[in-house]
């Protein structure tokens, strides 16, 4: 018992010192999405936001693009995302937030030059795309200052690369600051790029807004119908994306974008509501936890651990029995793709595989809750029914 103790007193401190990013409220979201509304109005004018063509127009794609065409629709999307993010261009992807990493990566950092990460594992499809591309990959602690300086100093990266929500537990560098040590180090040649994914449209600027050259992100985890992602980007850089994707089956055609850009409306608003469950479930959680209502919990936290979320830490390796708990008292057994608008119920499930790689053992004693849309009566519900189940706790005392 006294390690299980310490185990779970270790990981209480390091929940507590890790990051949450940037979480608007329900207010600065509706405003969020107000602003999106008037930035396609400029662009689109009135019955324009119908158009949804396959059909190629060159006039609308010469611009950083090197000639070719691509589909109208598609051309006014990427302008209202370019708008909206304040960035020369916006390019849209097929393979949502990985499709659009590699873009990224393909479009701006040369094959075989150094690029430097923080010290963590990456997001699992981010590293192999670099790996494919012969990069140098050099390690360093984002969360020492110090550190970071003569890693830039000695190493001399021509890309620095961010993911913008935390990786592992005790990440607590901030994304502009972090950006700002790098450029004042790196100077003008030095290419930032930011893994944007699960912060947009949940934090007030992403990483190109803070400084940084490019950034990458999901659509699809915004609510967009299709696996499709964007790449906000200066001109050159776009279009060296457009012209890797320059067939008609790499583009992103018009009926997508359009669907995607109006899913993206109500991404902000419904985003603020999930961060807004997530701090009123914590509080009731705790205040059970306080009040001797949860057994075998020894504490919640409101939490970003990869994704926004509910994590819920044991007093005791309980996690897989309350996850199989939990999957028979309402919650998802999978997710199709967390965050997508195919999911609504809350999601009981692992941790990130970034963060149980970092921390062995964590697997064990923690899991994570996603409201999706659902509020906090019903995560209370599938709670208080897993901890309840017969079988859960006939398992604990075995």
């Amino acid at each position: 018992m006294s390690s299980d103790r310490d185990f779970v007193e270790n990981i209480s401190h390091q929940f507590e010192r890790t990051a949450v990013r940037d979480h608007m409220s329900v207010e600065d979201a509706t405003e969020h999405q107000f602003r999106l509304v008037e930035t396609a109005a400029q662009v689109m004018g009135s019955d324009e936001v119908f158009v949804e063509d396959y059909g190629q127009v060159r006039e609308l794609a010469t611009v950083g693009f090197g000639g070719g065409g691509r589909p109208r629709a598609t051309a006014r999307v990427e302008e209202v995302l370019a708008r909206f993010f304040g960035t020369d261009e916006a390019v849209l992807v097929h393979g949502a937030g990985t499709g659009s990493i590699r873009a990224m990566l393909n479009g701006i950092v040369e094959p075989g030059s150094r690029i430097l990460l923080h010290k963590a594992h990456p997001y699992k499809t981010t590293l192999p795309a670099m790996q494919h591309m012969g990069l140098d990959v050099q390690y360093v602690d984002f969360n020492d200052a110090s550190e970071l300086e003569r890693s830039l100093r000695a190493h001399s990266p021509s890309t620095f690369y961010l993911q913008h929500v935390p990786q592992q537990l005790g990440d607590s560098y901030g994304i502009e600051e972090t950006i700002e040590l790098a450029r004042s180090v790196g100077g003008d040649d030095l290419r930032v790029l930011v893994d944007d994914n699960y912060a947009v449209m949940r934090s007030h600027r992403i990483g190109v807004e803070m400084g940084a050259d490019a950034s990458a992100l999901s659509l699809f985890k915004l609510l967009a119908p299709q696996a499709i992602g964007a790449v906000l980007a200066d001109a050159d850089s776009a279009g060296r994306i457009r012209r890797d994707n320059a067939s008609a089956g790499a583009q992103v055609q018009g009926p997508y974008a359009m669907a995607a850009l109006r899913s993206l409306i109500y991404a902000p608003v419904a985003l603020a509501i999930q961060n807004q469950t997530i701090l009123r479930a914590v509080d009731e959680i705790n205040a059970g936890i306080a009040a001797g209502d949860l057994p075998f919990l020894a504490g919640a936290y409101s939490a970003q651990p990869g994704i926004r979320c509910i994590v819920l830490l044991f007093d005791r390796p309980a996690a897989e029995h309350f996850l199989r708990s939990a999957w028979r008292h309402g919650s998802p057994s999978q997710s199709v793709g967390e965050e997508a608008q195919f999911e609504f119920l809350p999601l009981f499930t692992y941790l990130t595989s970034t963060f149980l790689k970092a921390t062995p053992g964590l697997e064990k004693y923690a899991v994570r809750i996603n409201p999706m849309r659902g509020g906090t009566q019903t995560v209370m519900r599938v709670l208080r029914d897993a901890l309840a189940d017969t079988e859960f706790q006939t398992a604990l005392r075995a």
